[in-house]
C-alpha cells in the first residue's frame, strides 16, 4: 500500500513538472500581473471615476498581497509592487483613461 501511494505520488510530480516545463511562459508571466492590475484599476478608479482613495484600494483589491504602493497626484500615477515586480499606471484623460508605463 504505502509503494503504491509513493509511485502515484511520484507520477504526480513528474506530471506537474512537466507540465510547469511546458507551460513556463505563461506561468512566468504571472507575477507581473498582480502589479500591473492593481495600479491600472486604482489609477481608473481614482482618476477617471474620481473615488475616494479607500474606496479605490477596496476596487482594486486582489487575493494576493501588494507590498508597496506609491500614489503620485502630481503626475496622476500609480506605481505598485507586487510579487518582485512593479508596474505603473499613469493617467492620460478622461476620454482614454489610465495606461501601463513601460520602462
Amino acid at each position: 500500500m504505502k509503494r503504491k501511494i509513493s509511485v502515484i505520488l511520484s507520477l504526480l510530480f513528474l506530471f506537474i513538472l512537466f507540465w510547469a516545463q511546458w507551460n513556463w511562459k505563461h506561468l512566468s508571466s504571472f507575477p507581473s500581473i498582480i502589479s500591473s492590475f492593481y495600479s491600472k484599476e486604482y489609477c481608473s478608479c481614482y482618476f477617471v471615476m474620481q473615488l475616494s482613495e479607500e474606496q479605490c484600494h477596496d476596487f482594486a483589491r486582489q487575493w494576493v498581497p501588494i507590498s508597496e504602493f506609491k500614489l503620485d497626484k502630481e503626475n496622476m500615477s500609480v506605481t505598485v509592487k507586487g510579487l518582485g515586480r512593479t508596474n505603473t499606471a499613469k493617467f492620460l484623460s478622461k476620454e482614454y483613461g489610465c495606461t501601463l508605463v513601460t520602462e
